[in-house]
């Protein structure tokens, strides 16, 4: 009889959302236990709303409260289930404090804590005491400290100490909102994500854990075995290896001593090809000097024993003791070889070298010898007004500390030569050397012309400075550049107009 009456007690109002108890074995009332509640023991079920409540035993308020003990389970609609040791069940507000070995789950996720708030209304669970979460469909863990779960949605928010442990990944962060039905992970603040041999530092972005995809909003970073790709904007497709970046571009390689920068650039940690574009330039270490390279294009290869660098259009680039510009560049690391194609020119010193084709050869990073091939041109600054000219098909050239320091020329070999003479501790011009000879050796001294050896008969005539025609001072193809010459790092972006006259 006391069952039945506490059954319709409790059932009176459910219209109005009162809690409804289903069934109990055994009922009693106890004020000296829980004043104002029935004592409710074995196989306990009760209904509210569209929330099922199982239990070993509870105390059911008037006020619409439930304590529940021993193997609380509550189900909620027909995918979420929530169990514990015992819970406080406010049916005012729909909210479930639950305690001791709780679990959560639904179809696709599972939640495991000490302590869980779960407001049933709007469908939001809390856990502040450290939660481990496995995402069944994705594979993953997910551990933090504290964490919000809207079950809605199927998003976990997660803070402090966040962990998404994967077989082939890890990630660390401070904030994660974690989609348990996409599999899809966003970060906000510093995040670290480890997977193989590659490693990814960012600050705000998302990663679609199923796909392997990933976008980053804010300043981000992917290691790959000491290369990097940095941008203020990155993606990142694992399977394929591509990552695109956007904004302050860095592409990094510590084993062969570059950095390459950019607006906009495209790296393959598989190919280990990269492209940069877009106020490209390349930083080249080179001993105890730094090369820096500009092109509207900058390509980075693999090659059998280093890095291939190509640089395309508008290239110019600045080294303290050499400086150039031309069309194309190519740097082969394994040779040490730097290649200047389309209308290049060398400056190094107070000397100005054009050709069809230059290279320059580097040994221990400085450079070491100088080829140039057809229509070779040395030109030599003397004084304002006057400079030595060597010409020929093709030069090999020898650099020193101070610069180029000699320099072979065959073919059709062609002199203008300035004799100096001192006086009373003060050069003066006393000549000109004006000579053709099939080859010619060069010597130079302080960046200009010191001495000049024929190899064979020359046809050659001495003028006096004053007494020289007009037309032997000056070869074709003797324009003296220097506007064109990068002055410092930052002038290698400078943009080049008509030819400076000299």
């Amino acid at each position: 009889m006391l069952l039945c009456a506490t059954h319709a007690w409790a059932q009176g109002g459910t219209e109005s959302g009162r809690i409804e108890l289903l069934n109990a074995d055994r009922g009693e009332y106890d004020d000296k236990i829980a004043p104002g509640a029935q004592r409710l023991k074995g196989n306990v079920r009760f209904r509210h709303k569209d929330a099922l409540m199982r239990c070993d035993s509870a105390y059911l308020y008037q006020d619409q409260r439930v304590q529940a003990f021993g193997h609380v389970t509550i189900d909620q609609g027909d995918t979420l289930h929530v169990q514990a040791d015992r819970a406080h069940y406010n049916g005012n507000e729909r909210t479930a404090r639950l305690e001791g070995n709780v679990l959560m789950r639904n179809s696709d996720m599972e939640l495991n804590t000490p302590t869980l708030d779960y407001d049933l209304r709007n469908r939001r669970a809390v856990y502040s005491a450290g939660g481990r979460i496995v995402s069944r469909s994705g594979n993953n863990v997910l551990t933090s400290d504290h964490g919000t779960y809207l079950t809605n949605a199927r998003r976990f928010i997660f803070s402090r100490n966040v962990l998404l442990s994967h077989p082939e990944r890890t990630i660390t962060g401070d904030t994660m909102h974690y989609v348990t039905s996409t599999g899809i992970a966003e970060f906000f603040g510093p995040t670290r994500i480890e997977q193989k041999s590659t490693t990814i530092h960012t600050l705000r972005g998302l990663y679609d854990t199923r796909n392997e995809r990933a976008r980053f909003t804010k300043r981000s970073v992917i290691d790959n075995e000491g290369r990097t790709l940095e941008g203020d904007s990155l993606h990142y497709d694992r399977k394929t290896g591509e990552g695109l970046a956007w904004g302050n571009v860095v592409v990094s390689d510590t084993a062969s001593d570059m950095i390459v920068r950019g607006d906009k650039g495209r790296y393959n940690e598989i190919t280990e090809k990269a492209v940069i574009t877009g106020h490209a330039e390349l930083e080249l270490w080179m001993g105890t000097d730094t090369l820096y390279l500009h092109g509207d294009t900058l390509f980075t290869t693999p090659d059998s024993s280093g890095k291939r660098v190509q640089a395309h259009r508008h290239v110019r680039f600045f080294r303290s003791d050499m400086q150039g510009a031309c069309d194309t560049l190519i740097y082969n690391e394994a040779d040490s070889l730097i290649s200047l194609f389309n209308a290049p020119i060398l400056w190094s010193g107070t000397d100005q070298i054009t050709g069809a084709h230059i290279r320059i050869a580097l040994r221990n990073g400085k450079a070491d010898k100088l080829y140039v091939e057809k229509d070779a041109f040395l030109v030599s600054q003397v004084d304002s007004i006057h400079y030595d000219q060597v010409t020929g098909t093709d030069m090999t050239g020898h650099f020193g500390d101070e610069g180029l320091r000699s320099l072979f020329v065959e073919g059709n070999a062609r002199t203008v030569y300035f004799a100096e003479e001192t006086k009373d501790d003060v050069k003066s011009i006393m000549g000109v050397n004006r000579a053709d000879c099939s080859r010619i050796r060069v010597e130079l001294k302080d960046g200009k012309v010191n001495t000049v050896t024929f190899l064979e008969r020359p046809d050659a005539i001495l003028y006096p400075l004053e007494k020289v025609p007009p037309e032997e001072l000056r070869m074709q193809g003797s324009e003296w550049r220097a506007a064109e010459r990068p002055k410092d790092r930052a002038d290698i972006f400078r943009s080049i107009g008509a030819t400076a006259a000299p």
